[in-house]
Parts: C-alpha cells; sequence; structure tokens
C-alpha cells in the first residue's frame, strides 16, 4: 500500500504519530495497527491458520507448542555440552596480581575521532576490554561519551583485522616491511624527493612532537591531516575571521538564548554540550531557568527535534539569513566590530515576519548569554555569520587551537596531481582512506599508482590499502599508548589489553622510520611519551597518577580571538548572492558510520538512526513537499545527479525537512569488509572541491528511477494504538497546568499490592531532558550482549535491541514538533507477561524486577503478545551460538549470551544491581542512593535516566516519581510500572511579543 501525501488542506490527524501512514491513516497503517506485529514477525499459513481456525499471524498452535516444548528440553541436553568451534578453557598458570577472576577491572584511557577527543573508563575482565564509558574525572565529558566510542570495543574484536604485515599481498615478517619503508626514506633523502603522509587529524601533542621529529630528519617530508567528514568550510572560515584556524567551544551551560544554524550539537557526538543542554533542561517547577533553542536548518537533525522554535531554511541560505540577524541587530544599537561592512545584506524573507521578530529580541535581549552555532558543513558564510553574531552578542568561549590544521579536498588534489606527475618518491597513508574518501576516485587511483613506494597503516584493508604494496597493521586505540589536548584537560591513553595480533602502534612504526634515518630516538613509543610527559607534568604529580587518573587538568582560557571586521564584506557579498534554487544536497556524517571508519561495525549498523530510523542503509532524504512534486512514495528507487555523477538508491520522506533540500548521509557503500561491504551507497562522489560548500553542493537532480526497496526501518515496528504514550507542554502550559495531564485514580485490582521487602527498584526517564541520541541502545547492547539480527530480520521487526526509542510527531508535516521517548521493559508490579507464562519464566522478584529465566523459556511468545509496551524481543534465528574468537571476546561474563527460542528484554541490569548488592553487604553498609547505574542511565549523556530505589524516600529516583511532570505510560490498564516519566518541555517564543528565557 503506497503513502498518498495530501493534496489539499489539513487533515484530521492524531496529536502523536510516528510515520506519514499513522499521520494520514492510511490502510496500511489500520491494517499494522490491527495485526499488531509485522508481516513475518510470527509464523502465519495454513498449518496455523486454517487448519487451526486461528486468525492470520496468531502465533503457536497448541500441537506446535508441544512439539517445541520437547525440542527445547531436548536442546538443552545437548546445546550446554557442545562447545565446538568455541575455543579451549586455559587456566591461570600465574595470576597477575590486579586481576580476581569475577571482579572487574577499570583503567582510564582516551581516543578521538577526528578533532574531537573522548575519555573513558575501559572496564576489563580477566584482561579483557568489554565496555566504555566517559572518565568521571574529566571535568569536561563527566562520565559520558558517545555512541561510536562506546559501540568502538566491537573493533577491537573485529575478525577482519589484519593480523601481520603484507608485502606485495604476501604475509611476511615486520623485519622485511621495514627495510623496505626504510629503504625508500633514505633513498628519498639522499636524493632530496619529496615523501607524501596523510594521516587522520592531529590533537595528541605527543603525535605533534614526534611528527617534528620526523620532519627534522626527513627535510622532504609533506603532511596532510585529512579529516574528509569535519567540513572544510569551518577552517575557510576560521582562518578568514581570526586569521588562524580556531576550534571555538562556547560555554552552552551559561547560554539562555542558543541558535543553531544546521549545527546538531545534540546528536550525541558531544556529550559535553549534551550535558550542559540537559542541565537547564530538567525542571521541577515551572519557575526554574530555562533557555531556549532556535534551530534554523534544512534536513531535520535531532538537534532540530529538540528545539523550541524551528525553522525549515535551505542551507545554501543560512549565511545570508544570519547576516540580516547581525544588520537587524546593529539597527537595535548592538554594536558591530570595526571594519564591519554589511550593505550587500538586505531585508530577509526567508523568515515569517513575527518569527523574525522574536528571534532578534531574543538574542538582543540575552546578549552575552546567548550563543550562535553553526554546523561543520554549512558553507563558509554561514560560519563567518555566526563568528560575527557572537562577536556583537559577547559570547564567551573557549578557544582551542588545533595542534595542525586540517587539509582540504582542494589539498587532497593537488597532492593527487603531484603524485600524477611523479614527484614524490614514497607515501605513506596513515588511518584514512583518501581511496574511498576522495570524491574522483578513478583519478586518485590512477595517481597513487604513480608513486614508486606506497605504504598503509590500518587495521581493516580497506580500499586504500588494496593500492599499497607495503601493509603494516596498526593496533586498535585499546592497544595503544597516547595523549590528547583538551580545553579542560590533557588527556593519556593506556593500552587496557596485550595486542592480539602481529601488531604495531602507528607512532612505533614512525619512531622506527625516524631511527632509519639517524635520528637518536627511543625503542617504543611508550619511553617517548613518558619521557615528554615527565617533562610536562606539574609539580608533584607523577606520571602514574596521571595514567591511573587518565588526565592532568589544566587551566581552560576564556579568551577568545579578536574577529577581523573586514572579512564580513566578501562573506556577505557572497551570501547575499547565495539563492536556494532548484534541489540542493547537504552530505552529513552518517550516524552510524561517520566518514566510513565505522561501517564494519555491525551494533552501530544495526541502531537506529535517530531521525529517519533507518538501519543498514543510507537513502536520501526528500521533504514532504518535493516529494508530492515529484510523485515519490517511501522506498520508491531514485536516480540522484550531480555534476556528472548518478546514483540509484531509495528514498525516504523526511517530514521537518526544508523544501529543495535533499540529504544524504556518508560513510557507506563500502567495497572491503565482513560488515561494512555492499551496506549503502557511496555518496563522497558528491563531495566538491571547493572548501567553502565542500558538503553542501546545489544543482542536484532526482528522478524516479521505477522499482522500490524493502527498508530496514524500526519507525513502524510496535505500534500501541494512539494511546496516552508521550506528554509534551510547553512553559506557558507548564505554568497554568503544572501537571499538564489528568491523574488515573487508583484502579480496583484482583491482585493483591506486591510487597518488597528490602528494595523496589525502580526509574524515571524525563523527556524534556533526552535528545534522541541513542547512547542508551548501544550502551545497553554492549552491557547485555544484545545480538544483531541483519537487515532482513529488521524489516520483520526482529529487532532484538531492549531499549528503542519511540520517535513522535506532532502538528504539520511541513514542520512538525518531536518528541523522543525510549521504551523498555517496565518492570509492572501486576505484570501481563507473568500470568500468562505456561512455565514460570517471567516471574517478579523481591525487589521488584521483572525476571526472565532463559533456561525455562521454551518460546511461546505468549508473554509478548499480552504486554502492552511491546518490549520484549524473540530469538527466532540462532545470532550468537556459532560466533568464535575473536569475536566472542565482547561478551560480557556476567550477562547470559542467550540461545535460539527464547525470550528477552530489559532486566534493569540485574548483573549491576547484584554487583553493588555484594560490595555493600561486604563492607556492611546499605546501598547508597545513586550507587547502581544501569548502563543506559550511565550511558545517557544528558542525564535523563535515573534508576534507583522506590522504597527510600530521601532517592533522588522517589523524589522525582512525585514531580508534577510525573506519568506512566499506559497506568489505566492497572500494570502498575516501575517506569515513570517526566512531560517534555518546550520554551517557544510567544508570538508578537519576547518570552523570558
Amino acid at each position: 500500500m503506497k503513502t498518498r501525501l495530501p493534496e489539499h488542506g489539513p487533515l484530521e490527524t492524531p496529536r502523536f504519530w510516528r510515520t506519514l501512514d499513522e499521520c494520514l491513516e492510511t490502510p496500511a497503517a489500520q491494517q499494522a495497527a490491527h495485526d499488531e506485529f509485522l508481516p513475518g514477525a510470527v509464523p502465519s499459513g495454513p498449518d496455523y491458520d486454517d487448519v487451526h481456525g486461528l486468525p492470520p499471524q496468531s502465533g503457536v498452535s497448541r500441537r506446535d507448542f508441544l512439539g517445541l516444548v520437547s525440542a527445547a528440553a531436548a536442546l538443552a541436553a545437548t546445546v550446554a555440552c557442545d562447545r565446538k568451534g568455541q575455543g579451549t578453557v586455559v587456566p591461570y598458570t600465574k595470576r597477575p596480581v590486579e586481576v580476581v577472576p569475577g571482579v572487574a577491572n577499570y583503567y582510564a584511557s582516551a581516543t578521538h575521532e577526528g578533532r574531537r577527543v573522548y575519555p573513558v573508563l575501559v572496564k576489563t575482565r580477566e584482561g579483557r576490554p568489554i565496555h566504555l564509558t566517559g572518565n568521571d574525572e574529566h571535568p569536561g565529558v563527566k562520565g559520558k561519551t558517545s555512541p561510536r566510542t562506546m559501540a568502538d570495543v566491537l573493533r577491537l574484536y573485529d575478525p577482519d583485522r589484519l593480523r601481520s604485515p603484507k608485502s606485495g599481498g604476501r604475509i611476511v615478517g615486520w623485519s622485511e616491511v621495514e627495510n623496505q619503508l626504510h629503504g625508500s626514506l633514505k633513498a628519498a633523502k639522499a636524493a632530496g624527493k619529496p615523501v607524501l603522509l596523510i594521516s587522520g587529524a592531529v590533537v595528541s601533542p605527543s603525535r605533534k612532537a614526534l611528527l617534528a621529529d620526523l620532519k627534522a630528519a626527513l627535510p622532504t617530508l609533506e603532511h596532510l591531516a585529512y579529516e574528509p567528514a569535519a567540513g572544510d568550510a569551518a577552517e575557510e572560515a576560521a582562518q578568514a575571521s581570526f586569521g588562524q584556524p580556531v576550534d571555538l567551544q562556547p560555554r552552552l551551560a551559561r547560554a539562555k538564548v542558543i541558535l543553531s544554524l544546521g549545527a546538531d550539537f545534540l546528536n550525541g557526538e558531544e556529550p559535553e554540550a549534551q550535558a550542559a543542554w540537559g542541565a537547564q533542561r530538567r525542571l521541577k517547577s515551572a519557575h526554574d531557568p530555562i533557555n531556549r533553542l532556535w534551530v534554523l536548518e534544512g534536513p531535520l537533525t535531532l538537534t532540530g527535534t529538540n528545539a523550541d522554535q524551528r525553522v525549515p531554511v535551505a542551507p545554501s541560505r543560512l549565511g545570508a539569513v544570519a547576516f540580516a540577524l547581525a544588520k537587524d541587530l546593529a539597527a537595535k544599537g548592538v554594536s558591530l566590530p570595526a571594519g564591519t561592512d554589511l550593505s550587500a545584506i538586505s531585508a530577509q524573507s526567508d523568515i515569517p515576519a513575527k518569527v523574525w521578530s522574536n528571534l532578534v529580541k531574543d538574542l538582543q535581549h540575552a546578549g552575552r548569554n546567548a550563543v550562535v552555532l553553526c554546523g561543520a558543513q554549512m558553507p563558509a558564510e554561514a560560519h563567518q555569520a555566526a563568528h560575527l553574531l557572537n562577536a556583537m552578542l559577547g559570547s564567551e568561549a573557549v578557544a582551542a587551537v588545533p595542534a595542525e590544521p586540517l587539509a582540504t579536498v582542494k589539498d587532497l588534489e593537488t597532492a593527487a596531481q603531484k603524485m600524477a606527475s611523479g614527484a614524490y618518491a614514497a607515501a605513506i597513508f596513515w588511518d584514512v582512506n583518501p581511496a574511498y574518501t576522495f570524491p574522483r576516485a578513478a583519478t586518485w587511483k590512477a595517481a597513487v599508482a604513480k608513486v614508486p613506494l606506497r605504504a598503509w597503516i590500518g587495521q581493516v584493508e580497506d580500499e586504500t590499502a588494496a593500492q599499497c604494496q607495503l601493509l603494516l597493521p596498526e593496533n586498535h586505540w585499546l592497544e595503544s599508548w597516547g595523549d590528547f589536548s583538551t580545553p579542560a584537560a590533557a588527556v593519556l591513553q593506556q593500552p587496557a589489553i596485550g595486542t592480539l595480533y602481529d601488531t604495531r602502534q602507528g607512532e612505533d612504526i614512525l619512531l622506527g622510520a625516524l631511527r632509519s634515518l639517524g635520528a637518536n630516538a627511543p625503542e617504543g613509543y611508550h619511553a617517548y611519551l613518558q619521557a615528554r610527559w615527565k617533562k610536562e607534568l606539574p609539580l608533584g604529580t607523577s606520571f602514574e597518577q596521571a595514567l591511573h587518573d587518565g588526565l592532568v587538568k589544566v587551566e581552560a582560557k576564556a579568551a577568545s580571538p579578536t574577529f577581523k571586521g573586514a572579512s564580513v564584506a566578501a562573506a556577505a557579498k557572497r551570501a547575499a548572492a547565495s539563492r536556494a534554487e532548484g534541489l540542493e544536497l547537504v552530505l552529513f556524517p552518517g550516524f552510524a558510520t561517520h566518514d566510513g571508519r565505522h561501517a564494519n561495525n555491525s551494533w552501530l549498523q544495526e541502531t537506529p538512526d535517530p531521525i529517519t530510523k533507518m538501519t543498514w542503509d543510507n537513502p536520501v532524504a526528500v521533504s514532504v513537499q518535493d516529494a508530492k512534486a515529484l510523485g515519490i512514495d517511501e522506498g520508491d528507487l531514485v536516480t540522484l545527479s550531480l555534476d556528472g555523477t548518478t546514483l540509484k538508491l531509495p528514498a525516504v520522506i523526511q517530514p521537518g525537512q526544508a523544501k529543495g533540500v535533499l540529504a544524504l548521509a556518508l560513510g557507506y557503500g563500502r567495497t572491503t569488509g565482513g560488515v561494512a561491504k555492499g551496506v549503502g551507497v557511496d555518496a563522497f562522489p558528491f563531495l566538491g572541491l571547493e572548501p567553502a560548500s565542500a558538503h553542501v553542493r546545489k544543482g542536484a537532480r532526482l528522478a524516479k528511477a521505477g522499482g522500490k526497496k524493502e527498508l530496514s526501518r524500526t519507525q513502524s515496528h510496535h505500534r500501541m494504538e494512539g494511546r496516552d504514550l508521550v506528554r509534551s507542554l510547553t512553559m506557558d502550559e507548564f505554568a497554568h497546568n503544572p501537571q499538564g495531564h489528568h491523574h488515573i485514580p487508583e484502579l480496583v485490582s484482583l491482585y493483591e499490592d506486591q510487597k518488597f521487602p528490602d528494595h523496589k527498584w525502580g526509574m524515571v526517564i524525563d523527556l524534556a531532558a533526552c535528545t534522541g541520541c541513542s547512547a542508551c541502545v548501544v550502551a545497553c547492547q554492549s552491557e547485555n550482549n544484545v545480538p544483531v539480527v541483519g537487515p532482513e530480520q529488521v524489516a520483520r521487526g526482529r529487532e532484538m535491541h531492549w531499549i528503542r526509542i519511540d520517535r513522535y510527531y506532532e502538528g504539520e508535516l511541513e514542520n512538525p514538533k518531536v518528541v523522543h521517548q525510549p521504551m523498555l521493559c517496565q518492570h509492572c508490579d501486576n505484570a501481563p507477561c507473568e500470568n500468562v507464562c505456561p512455565v514460570n519464566a517471567t516471574n517478579h522478584s523481591p525487589d521488584g524486577l521483572n525476571q526472565m529465566a532463559y533456561n525455562r523459556c521454551v518460546g511461546t511468545r505468549y508473554c509478548a503478545n499480552n504486554c502492552p509496551y511491546k518490549v520484549r524481543r524473540f530469538n527466532f534465528l540462532e545470532y550468537t551460538a556459532y560466533k568464535t574468537e575473536p569475536e566472542t571476546l565482547a561478551y560480557n561474563p556476567e550477562v547470559t549470551v542467550r540461545p535460539r527460542g527464547v525470550m528477552e528484554k530489559c532486566s534493569f541490569c540485574v548483573q549491576r544491581i547484584n554487583d553493588v548488592k555484594i560490595r555493600a553487604k561486604g563492607d556492611g553498609r546499605a546501598i547508597l542512593d545513586g550507587e547502581i547505574t544501569t548502563a543506559c542511565m550511565a550511558g545517557c549523556p544528558s542525564d535523563a535516566i535515573v534508576f534507583g530505589d522506590l522504597k527510600d524516600p530521601k532517592s533522588k529516583v522517589s523524589q522525582l516519581v512525585a514531580a508534577t511532570r510525573a506519568y506512566r505510560v499506559l497506568e489505566e490498564l492497572g500494570v502498575k510500572p516501575a517506569i515513570t516519566y517526566l512531560a517534555d518541555l518546550k520554551n517557544p517564543a510567544i508570538e508578537g511579543g519576547h518570552h523570558e528565557a
């Protein structure tokens, strides 16, 4: 059944809806609501329907149920004894001093993604890293990290990792590849020929020092630090605005008004920003201070879904709009920097007059407590306008000057031309993949072939490795030493595990090259790092102490570089001339893949994209208006053409996306990797060569190609009949009606009240602070050994995630409001699942947990049928039993790895509860409030999730349950869920007047 967009005026729609089908109440949506489960999610057919007189998709017949019981009993007797392919048990002959079997160890370390640094705590079991969280000692991240960082523990155990060096396709020893590399470098030095080194961003002071030493030993070395998804426009705009490539870190914790120009700072990649945001949204009363978020953007982003007021604006017009905003503020008395010329800017016409008036008043009133942010992929003019607005308003920021400027796509094109001319004697590619990310792949391949020696340093053989003679396998960062610079602290990286294979750290490879060139350098990077840090550490701080803490705190510098007003005239003129004509394509880093480096991570590939709820694919997002004009339906195959490049890919219709704007994620369409290969399409050929607008391209053409593709999306799964599930209040509604909703009176029940002698565990989720970033989903998957099922099973509604993020729209299709709601097992006191289980596999614990006994479950799925929240997952296929090392090393040994045929669901991380119970009992004390943190709570960057003891009236969770915004989902059923939600809050400006932020 096709989704047809409305031809005329607004329709009578549900207040909250999740899909276009639900909004329009199409026959497909009505059928989905009636059937409860997706087609294919449960067996159906003549054996189940006609013979037994059951309705379609009703489940298992009585005869088949008996067969399942007997099969499960036989299976239990055999599976428990079968260790085929599981390896051998090797006991400790000499146990390390710090390792106690069954007790986790934690090590402080760090990693980076581009210029962004993530200090982490690594949880290990018997020397095996199994879980990552943020380092709570770091003053910026405060125990939080990004979803991709949490999932990166899986990359350590990637079976596709290169395990030994290669030369010409042959596995060889390190001495052979080093002799070839060192000989080439020495010959290049003697001949005075340049050597090209391309790496990722350099945010490590020790790595920067090492590269400087290598440059001194090899004067002809040319180094490019390249991050293809970083956005070249931001670098160019910073250079023009400040005369240097400055990375400004705005103080969002102090901001009362935030204006985002396509900046998606709430997408989980910036835990500091998300924490600052969440701190101002967790209100106890309508009198508490709250910030206001304005978002002007083309594609709908996570930040846009959390906006108090969002206005769809084509990215090509953001610069002109922002400069017009500066001009209007100046007219109201806000001082312009000296030399600023805005004469080219005319009155804006992209935003309705009343909305514009409120925005200008908001920024003027907030002054230095206002912050303007610009998205990394937005045009350079928008970035310069954002710098101008911040300079006018006096916004405070920490200036973090990058250690090494980033190369642009234009710089790589110049390098390709030099390679093609035979200028380079050798080329080294270190943890980068330009053969995939450079937009002209054929040109790059032909150019690289002209370099006599090509060496690749990395983990998984990629498109660039295929063009190199020497392959040097690199350590994972959890096997490596290092350091990084952040505005609040210098961060140290230490290995949490020995090297799994015959690999080396990239810095060790360069140190070997340095020694071969005659320089005096230590044998290992650990010694190099330690020697440098012993000179840099403050008095009284030892290297061992810094390593234990994972950081050395530094004084944050509040001074920002001076904005150059003279740079505005040219940028304003370009912005004024920019017109949003035809279709423009926005290229952005993929949520799961970033620039492709995470494409081989199955956890991330299967985590639903927070906006589209898409897994295992990167369809092009089309606005509602454009889809209607072009006759495009969900899943239609389309051709996307730009500058002579054409791709065929599926389309998704995205409510809220600006008219005339297309959005496409980077990092897909890889040709290597067991997981990544063939997933999605490669969008890098559309990347522009001009730094000012490399990621926003005009002149795109879209047309129907014929045919459809089944999309592996989760947004339409588990529909719950449009009941009172999610609640959202404006601040005015919260002030005049603090409860904002009706409370369900105490219901009469046939059940006796549950008795909980010691504890009653419960959870509160604040929808006002939740941004929908999915960090909790990834944290739960890592902690609880949640399996990956693949795109075909996801399309059937068989995803296994124990927690999902339901995304609800409200209002018009063209610009709806959005609310995100984490949904997991509610651990009901009167749980409907418990009284229908024929084998008592699901039952209630004395402390209020809805438990699952996996070895008792026979898979009838009666509990799933009876669960009104649709939060139970059935193991349809054998997802885990046949996995072998190294993949099995990622498993948490505290959580059972479930076999096929059992029900799974959230357990409130019962293993963590029991761990704290045991430690508290050993210490002879009571459990402290906040001492137990579930994986989702620990992973949430905005602290939207609180867990604790409901029997303790002083606990934080008990106090939040009594808050005026508190409600329970489907509490009218009388099931008494243990999870309480706090209604979402929006703080829009009052139409035609100013509302305090």
